[in-house]
């Protein structure tokens, strides 16, 4: 039989993939203080970064902050270099929101770091291309350029489109000064 944190989370996850964003919101929160309640802060501060992708997908973007806010330190002094990685990227994720895109920007790097430390490609890859985006728009095309072909390179499996974008920027990154 689950535990009541269990359940809840069970139940959150299941909002979630329902879309159900409001309710996994709840249900999260909720789920947080019954691993408190049990002195399993691990699994609490998963269920605060659960509870900021949920807020992100209402456009709670404040309220996404405040609830991954410091959940990177927690998981660093546990030695959990994926869920770091995911912390930041919620955070990141925020400031983007916020309209702070050199503290997002700042935020994906890191993230970046610790995904790539613990072996995510998939996600990392997600985070570089956002990172491109961000260097893009805050006016740094060569930066962008190299952030989307770590992005590429990053990939377990590139379409034809994605081959010819890493063969070009290879190309193009290998006759810059």
């Amino acid at each position: 039989m689950e535990d009541a944190p269990e359940k809840l989370n069970a139940q959150a996850k299941a909002a979630y993939l329902a879309s159900n964003f409001d309710s996994a919101t709840s249900l999260y929160l909720e789920a947080e203080q019954a691993y408190k309640n049990s002195n399993d802060l691990l699994m609490a501060t998963e269920m605060a970064n659960n509870r900021s992708v949920a807020l992100l997908q209402v456009g709670k973007a404040e309220a996404a902050l405040q609830a991954s806010e410091d959940t990177h330190l927690i998981f660093a002094e546990a030695g959990d270099n994926l869920r770091e990685g995911y912390a930041l990227g919620n955070q990141a994720a925020a400031f983007k929101e916020l309209g702070q895109k050199n503290i997002s920007l700042k935020l994906y790097k890191l993230s970046a770091e610790k995904l790539a430390f613990a072996g995510d490609k998939e996600n990392l890859a997600v985070v570089q291309k956002t990172i491109a985006t961000l260097e893009m728009e805050g006016g740094n095309p060569i930066k962008a350029m190299g952030a989307m072909l770590e992005a590429l390179r990053s990939k377990e499996k590139l379409t034809m489109r994605e081959k010819i974008m890493c063969k070009l920027f290879s190309t193009v990154s290998r006759l810059m000064p």
